[in-house]
């Protein structure tokens, strides 16, 4: 009998493995997976917060597995520590807390026309700015529901632990690319400035370097097997 993180990445797996066929995941689509992480706990990947403390970074990545379809890791969150805003671009995922507590504040980029675009364009001190919606505020413990991010919608978050430490299991696909550089993870910050455009309340992210006091260290997967899914 498989294991529950075995069924969720099974049935992640072949489902993303139909991107690269062209074929389009929806909210359709997604919810057989949702319905599966959503039921996964700490136990599922035998995780035990007492191994994580003490330790220097502020966050810690457990790699579960990866492959040209998906990545799926566990991330280690310090009391008082985050996931820096960043994106993930052409990208779905899903985050599930597994343990704590995490607030996940998420942003969708803005459609506006090229013109409206321009012109406030003019306006800003900065040239590496997206106008983005904000989607949600959540926070979100493991007896909550997963959080979903598609291409467009959620594509820019920060997770942050809430109280003392917090971890979530994360489900990227297709995975960042370094080797051909077509997906990778980019930082920002949330400019003070919002505006109303086209019946929108627009806010604006300003491209930025990976913050200095943001980094992972690394640690091992101790729970049933996954490379063969």
């Amino acid at each position: 009998m498989a294991f529950p993180i075995q069924k969720v990445l099974k049935l992640a797996h072949s489902t993303f493995s139909k991107l690269s066929k062209g074929v389009n995941v929806d909210a359709g689509t997604l919810s057989p997976i949702k319905s599966l992480l959503n039921q996964i706990r700490a136990s599922d990947v035998d995780f035990d917060a007492s191994n994580f403390r003490g330790r220097q970074a502020p966050v810690t990545y457990v790699k579960l597995y990866e492959d040209k379809v998906m990545s799926v890791g566990i991330f280690v969150m310090r009391k008082g520590a985050k996931l820096p805003l960043h994106d993930h671009p052409g990208m779905y995922g899903l985050c599930k807390t597994i343990h704590g507590e995490m607030k996940v504040e998420s942003y969708s980029r803005a459609v506006l026309s090229d013109d409206v675009l321009r012109r406030k364009m003019n306006t800003l001190p900065f040239s590496n700015v997206i106008p983005v919606n904000k989607k949600d505020s959540a926070c979100l413990s493991e007896e909550d529901e997963c959080c979903v991010l598609t291409p467009e919608s959620g594509n820019f978050h920060e997770i942050k632990a809430i109280g003392d430490m917090a971890a979530f299991l994360d489900i990227l696909a297709p995975p960042y690319d370094y080797e051909t550089m077509t997906r990778t993870c980019q930082y920002y910050t949330l400019l003070e400035e919002t505006d109303e455009l086209n019946d929108l309340h627009v806010q604006w992210l300003n491209e930025i370097d990976e913050p200095r006091d943001f980094w992972c260290d690394s640690s091992v997967y101790t729970g049933p097997p996954l490379h063969d899914i």
